[in-house]
């Protein structure tokens, strides 16, 4: 005699069938999985950001503004500044390029242009004796230097500014956010 077993035959295939299944844990809940891909998109949007957007990068020089007997008065007007720049930037300099002026260590700032770039790089000594450079002036000057010539255009009184020292930042061209981030403009696309 065949044994009989309690359970219907129908019963027995749907537990098979159900043991078969795979049946995932459910271990994270709704909002947390909402809030992962809420997270997954700024993110996103944040390296989309730092990808597209351009800042400018600038060459920063000291310099003095020159005298009213300089050899540069005349064909420039009143006031003149002159700004000393590392040697390495002069592929970057160029005439018209914008400078943001600062006089003296908190004194005014003076948006102006380039109006000459001297040619080749000279060295200290040259710039001492072509400038008229005082003891205290000379001291801008320790290293082989490019010139830029910066004509004022603002109504300054050359009695009271003339050799008074400057500080210019002379916007050079612009780069990527990511490239300021990581340190290395040449590979993610810097631009002048």
């Amino acid at each position: 005699m065949p044994q009989k077993t309690i359970f219907r035959q129908k019963a027995i295939m749907a537990y098979k069938r159900n043991m078969e299944k795979d049946v995932l844990p459910r271990l994270v809940s709704t909002p947390i999985i909402v809030c992962l891909w809420l997270m997954l998109a700024v993110f996103l949007a944040a390296g989309l950001f730092v990808w597209y957007v351009q800042v400018p990068t600038y060459v920063s020089g000291s310099g003095v503004i020159l005298t009213g007997g300089d050899i540069l008065q005349p064909e420039y007007g009143n006031i003149v500044g002159v700004v000393f720049l590392p040697a390495d930037q002069s592929a970057q300099i160029r005439v018209g390029q914008p400078v943001d002026i600062q006089i003296g260590s908190a004194g005014m700032h003076v948006q102006s242009t380039i109006a000459q770039v001297e040619p080749g790089v000279m060295s200290p000594e040259t710039i001492r004796q072509r400038y008229q450079l005082n003891a205290g002036d000379a001291a801008l000057v320790t290293q082989p230097s490019m010139v830029a010539i910066i004509k004022l255009d603002t109504v300054l009184s050359d009695t009271t500014y003339a050799g008074s020292l400057l500080t210019a930042s002379i916007q050079t061209g612009s780069q990527r956010l990511l490239a300021l981030l990581l340190g290395s403009g040449q590979f993610l696309g810097s631009s002048s």
